[in-house]
């Protein structure tokens, strides 16, 4: 087992030795340094578990090196030795990040109380931490295998509708036609919602940052745009696209920005009006490339707009639940434009339409 590590910076050295004394015998490794940048060289060197630090020292007081330590790292548990304890400083050293403060002149059993609850809290911490990630793995393996092991037997039964429905078993009656379009219909909506899970699952920053390169913005748009441009014509949806010029690249992955773009295009489609349009406009704004996508369609109430993004969640507007959706469009949209280091904004007028507006990095940047 590994030994507690735990850094005294204490511009006096009798303080120093003292604490080092008492907590050798505890059986905790300690290191020492006389000065704020003292200490926080070491600490960048080899981070300790807990810091013991003195409120008031030349050059670099304890506030500052509490405030340096929870930005370098939040974890390390940080004490204040102070011999000005007083509420105010105690709630200043708190707000920059000091777990406790110990209260000079202190016996070897306050200093052992207050060193052990620290490093318990740091243990607890490391504990609680490693239960989220292992969490967090679980529900992705178990995701991915349950959606796996669901798509493979469906789509073997939507083959076999389709089979069917092209009469080579033999001619069907309407009736017999119209249940399996029916079936037909329900089975595309569960495997489409299965993709969405999967794609839920495998959305991870630092997968996409790994594949992040340079792209014409305009070419991503091509390519959202396959096939959806047949689908808008069906509907009288007039599409237009609009880039503007010496428009600099954007940083992004190309497949799963594709994504984005085509489930937002696809999106203005359905939930739009006959002989409505969609406009789609690239542009740079405040240092980001900015792709806008403008419908005409059943807008979206202002009261619902701060939920778009969560899961399963869908519009309470009839003609919105009329059309066929699982809920999890947007929250992989945003999932997705999040870990590309980017936003997206949404702006609606209900019963006239709306904009969503993605920001992404140029490759420049």
């Amino acid at each position: 087992m590994d030994l507690a590590k735990v850094l005294v910076i204490d511009d006096e050295e009798i303080a120093r030795i003292s604490c080092q004394r008492v907590l050798k015998r505890e059986g905790i490794q300690v290191a020492m340094a006389s000065t704020g940048r003292e200490g926080l060289d070491m600490l960048m060197r080899e981070p300790p578990d807990l810091v013991l630090v003195d409120l008031k020292m030349p050059e670099m007081d304890g506030v500052e090196v509490a405030r340096r330590v929870r930005s370098f790292d939040p974890n390390i548990v940080t004490i204040i030795i102070t011999g000005y304890a007083t509420i105010e400083s105690a709630v200043a050293v708190m707000k920059e990040g000091a777990y406790d403060y110990l209260p000079k002149p202190f016996t070897p059993d306050e200093l052992i109380i207050v060193v052990r609850r620290g490093l318990e809290k740091r243990r607890l911490d490391r504990e609680s931490r490693a239960l989220r990630e292992e969490k967090a793995a679980m529900e992705r393996n178990f995701i991915t295998m349950v959606t796996h092991q669901l798509r493979s037997p469906m789509g073997a039964i939507f083959q076999y509708l389709e089979v069917l429905l092209s009469d080579i078993g033999g001619e069907l009656t309407q009736m017999q036609r119209e249940m399996l379009e029916r079936a037909k219909e329900r089975l595309e909506g569960l495997l489409q919602l299965i993709n969405d899970w999967l794609d839920m699952s495998r959305i991870q920053a630092g997968e996409i940052l790994n594949r992040l390169q340079a792209v014409p913005v305009g070419s991503c748009i091509d390519a959202a745009l396959t096939g959806l441009d047949f689908t808008a014509q069906q509907k009288g949806i007039e599409l237009t696209t609009e880039i503007s010029p010496a428009l600099p690249p954007v940083q992004v992955d190309p497949d799963s920005f594709r994504e984005v773009l085509s489930n937002l295009i696809s999106n203005a489609i359905k939930y739009n009006r006959p002989d409505g349009y969609v406009r789609i406009r690239a542009s740079e704004r405040e240092g980001w490339v900015v792709v806008d996508v403008e419908d005409s369609g059943l807008g979206i109430e202002e009261k619902e707009i701060p939920f778009l993004f969560e899961q399963f969640f869908r519009g309470k507007d009839k003609e919105v639940r009329r059309q066929e959706g699982t809920g999890l469009g947007l929250a992989i949209v945003q999932r997705i434009v999040q870990a590309h280091g980017g936003k997206i904004e949404v702006k609606s007028d209900y019963g006239k339409g709306s904009t969503f507006s993605v920001f992404v990095n140029k490759a420049d940047a």
